[in-house]
């Protein structure tokens, strides 16, 4: 079996260590990060870039060095091509000025 790992915005191979073995454990665990960070007061976040229908914000995170973001706005485009775009992959290569390359180690999958 492979070791655990995650999508890579770099050039290099990055393992992620220290993942738990009880995958049911994890989940929930990422599940309260995702609801903590959904919470996070509307004050904390600063404008990053405002167009007529998308507005995003950005803080500083408090676990990693960089930031998380948050998005809001209407695009008029099939949902798979946007979520393409947003997700680590090839399209995201061609906005996302941060990630240079991308190496996807393995999926997570339910169960």
């Amino acid at each position: 079996m492979a070791e655990p790992g995650v999508w890579v915005p770099s050039r290099r191979k990055i393992k992620m260590e220290g993942l738990p073995n009880d995958v049911a454990s994890f989940s929930i665990k990422l599940k309260n990060t995702l609801i903590q960070y959904h919470n996070i007061e509307d004050d904390k976040w600063r404008v990053a870039k405002k167009t007529k229908d998308v507005t995003v914000w950005r803080k500083p995170s408090e676990e990693f060095n960089g930031y998380l973001y948050k998005v809001q706005g209407v695009i008029d485009d099939i949902v798979n091509s946007v979520i393409d775009h947003i997700r680590p992959g090839p399209w995201r290569l061609d906005w996302d000025r941060l990630m240079t390359s991308l190496d996807i180690l393995e999926h997570f999958e339910e169960g």
